[in-house]
């Protein structure tokens, strides 16, 4: 398991947050599937499937947790046809107009007859809370998911001091800059971006596999559009894609990172896992703090409050794994 996007959140007030009780609150919150007659259903499982009873599974100074989301599809279009049978039904025998209040109704009742025969579609995602740094990190390219994890993440524990990050330079304007000019130091620019020119109808580029050094490329710079999404690779260890509003996509390993996985002398899969965690997380922080470097740093201080109690490795015990080396993906 490798996270593919960063959704980032800054923990304002570590001691707000006890990491020995996180597990024991994610239960009381565990996942149920939803009624024949409710709509959705969201709860807390176990991020990993070897060990079943941990809801928050401990890695280098961080806890892995995934939520469990359950959606009913219940089809608008089928729902409209039946209720505008039992509308027309009701206008023949009563021989009166039904109002927009009534019809709004009848269509609920339509909506709530059907709910037992609906088809469900469930997702998990997956975050990060890393205690030792102070951030949040969710798997999803989408800030609405996010905003459910980090929302129910608040309902469960009582409180969720957090906040999006922001860095003293605006990332459009720095990424802009990285492209006319030169990335900064340990990035290299890779091979996709887009360009978008100001407004809400502004004109939009998007280049794919192109060489975002040449003229053909900058000449959209020189007609005034911005870069809202960038291709980077870090210190030839990740690659990404980095965008306006700061959320990272598409990470991945590069060959170094790669090598050192296949060099990691674990026996079974359970041992993969925890290898590629720590490697997830320590590497996922150093990322963090480059990218956050190359915009000038953190917008603020944030206060984090006392320090968070330690955390205790999950069994089985892991190999121990070297400073800079990052668990394989799982």
């Amino acid at each position: 398991m490798w996270f593919k996007n960063l959704q980032l959140y800054r923990i304002t007030d570590l001691s707000k947050i006890n990491p020995g009780q996180l597990d024991a609150e994610l239960q009381k919150r565990a996942y149920v599937p939803a009624a024949s007659n409710e709509r959705m259903a969201a709860g807390w499982i176990p991020p990993t499937s070897h060990t079943p009873d941990i809801f928050a599974y401990a890695n280098s100074g961080a806890m892995l947790i995934a939520l469990k989301t359950e959606e009913k599809l219940l089809p608008a279009s089928v729902v409209k046809e039946l209720a505008e049978e039992r509308i027309a039904d009701l206008e023949d025998k009563e021989l009166r107009k039904i109002g927009k209040k009534e019809a709004k109704e009848i269509r609920e009742r339509v909506a709530e007859e059907l709910m037992p025969r609906a088809f469900s579609r469930s997702h998990v995602l997956r975050a990060i809370i890393d205690f030792e740094a102070g951030w949040i990190w969710v798997d999803t390219a989408s800030s609405s998911k996010a905003e459910l994890l980090t929302q129910l993440l608040r309902e469960t524990l009582g409180s969720l001091p957090i906040k999006l990050v922001q860095t003293q330079l605006d990332p459009v304007t720095a990424m802009s800059t990285w492209l006319e000019h030169d990335a900064p130091a340990n990035f290299t620019l890779d091979a996709d971006c887009t360009l978008k020119a100001p407004g809400d109808g502004g004109a939009q580029v998007t280049c794919r596999r192109h060489d975002l050094g040449s003229e053909e490329v900058k000449l959209h710079l020189k007609s005034g559009k911005m870069v809202t999404q960038l291709a980077l690779s870090w210190d030839d260890r990740l690659s990404f894609l980095l965008n306006e509003k700061l959320q990272i996509k598409r990470l991945a390993f590069l060959d170094l990172l790669e090598d050192k996985l296949k060099e990691a002398d674990v026996e079974d899969a359970t041992a993969m896992f925890d290898t590629s965690l720590t490697l997830l997380v320590q590497e996922g922080r150093c990322l963090i703090n480059a990218v956050i470097e190359a915009l000038g740093g953190e917008l603020g201080e944030a206060s984090q409050g006392s320090t968070a109690a330690p955390i205790s490795a999950p069994p089985p015990a892991v190999k121990p794994v070297e400073a800079g080396t990052v668990d394989v993906p799982w």
